[in-house]
């Protein structure tokens, strides 16, 4: 009798236990996990936080756990300011004596205004408390009390209220400015090569005004990212970037691409491939190997912009101040006076956005916001 008709055996999902493969992909899924930033973060421990009589609570906490699995593909730093206001809010439910959760508007309306009055918290800080409290809503898949009445009228009026109190604008500060004039009294400075620490510097500030890139992503950069083209252009490959999992690559040229050329060739030439090119460098120029996996931190990068702040400001060049901006130099500074310097050069609105791989004109229009008196479009009016 032939075999090639009878039925296949078969086992059923649900009332089979693991098997060795599941629970061998889970121990390599776990180990891949262990590698990536957004796990290597601790988020407060709310276990004495969610009201035991919230009758959502077994649905919450099972979102909770589903969104532990891979913490939503959310981006470190966004997982770093979530955590932050979780922890602030659950810490001032606590001194209260209050569950955390569920949120009660009145409650959440009554921190805020504690917030402004006690502490003098910006309203813009307040607006992304808010916001994250929103996400995390989000993540336990619940009504978002963020979003309710009362809330909605506070953040509307905030900025009016205190302009009639005060009689002064409430203005939104912004990175100051870092245009290209900056960047070309630093390359008279900082040109020398042989000067590893303010080379290195230099050319943080190159790639960071040639391409607009945000913090994370020059820090991130890996010497197989780097292509150097027949011309003498280098492009700079992304894996992802803030608004796109697929990013165009960036392109240096002229003196631009000779900086980060001569510095690839002076102090990467020890790298491997996936190393960072702008790990830790000594002042003597050496590649410490312990070292060549992490990349540069944000604040390095502000710290770079800081020094280069100071010896301009020093030496009386072209450092301005102005009352909506802030009062040095940060990482997100180049994106800012690159962005204006293409205002000023002519460039369309479509280009504008795509320097800075915005998806919108809103932060196109608000660093525009920025410009000087003298740059001022009405002044076209009047000639």
């Amino acid at each position: 009798m032939s075999t090639s008709k009878l039925p296949i055996q078969k086992q059923n999902q649900v009332t089979l236990s693991q098997l060795k493969s599941q629970n061998d992909v889970n121990q390599q899924w776990q180990e891949n996990k262990s590698r990536l930033g957004r796990f290597k973060l601790k988020f407060p421990d709310l276990s004495q936080s969610f009201a035991p009589d919230w009758t959502e609570l077994p649905f919450v906490l099972k979102r909770l756990h589903d969104f532990e699995e891979n913490r939503g593909g959310l981006s470190t730093n966004t997982l770093k300011m979530l955590a932050f206001v979780v922890r602030k809010w659950d810490e001032y439910c606590k001194s209260e004596s209050l569950y955390s959760f569920p949120i009660k508007e009145e409650f959440l309306l009554n921190w805020f205004k504690t917030l402004k009055l006690e502490f003098d918290v910006k309203i813009n800080t307040l607006k992304q408390y808010r916001a994250q409290l929103s996400l995390f809503h989000k993540i336990m898949g619940i009504n978002d009390v963020t979003k309710e009445p009362k809330l909605r009228h506070f953040f509307h009026s905030l900025a009016k209220d205190e302009m009639e109190l005060t009689g002064s604008q409430v203005i939104e500060l912004q990175a100051k400015p870092f245009h290209k004039y900056h960047l070309v009294c630093l390359m008279a400075l900082w040109g020398n090569e042989k000067l590893a620490i303010h080379y290195r510097d230099l050319t943080v500030l190159t790639v960071a005004y040639g391409t607009l890139l945000r913090e994370g992503e020059i820090g991130k950069i890996r010497k197989k990212h780097i292509t150097i083209l027949d011309n003498g252009d280098i492009n700079i490959e992304r894996v992802t970037s803030k608004t796109s999992i697929s990013p165009e690559p960036k392109r240096l040229t002229g003196r631009f691409s000779q900086i980060l050329k001569r510095y690839l060739e002076t102090y990467c030439h020890v790298l491997n491939e996936d190393d960072f090119i702008f790990c830790w460098l000594t002042p003597k120029g050496k590649r410490p190997a312990g070292y060549r996996q992490i990349p540069m931190s944000g604040m390095t990068i502000d710290r770079i912009y800081q020094r280069a702040h100071l010896i301009l400001e020093e030496k009386g060049d072209t450092v301005t101040n102005s009352h909506s901006h802030r009062s040095v130099w940060s990482g997100h500074s180049s994106r800012v006076g690159a962005l204006q310097d293409g205002y000023a050069a002519g460039l369309s609105l479509t280009q504008l956005i795509q320097l800075g791989d915005w998806k919108s004109n809103e932060m196109v229009l608000r660093y525009l916001r920025g410009l000087s008196n003298e740059q001022s479009p009405n002044l076209m009016l009047q000639y």
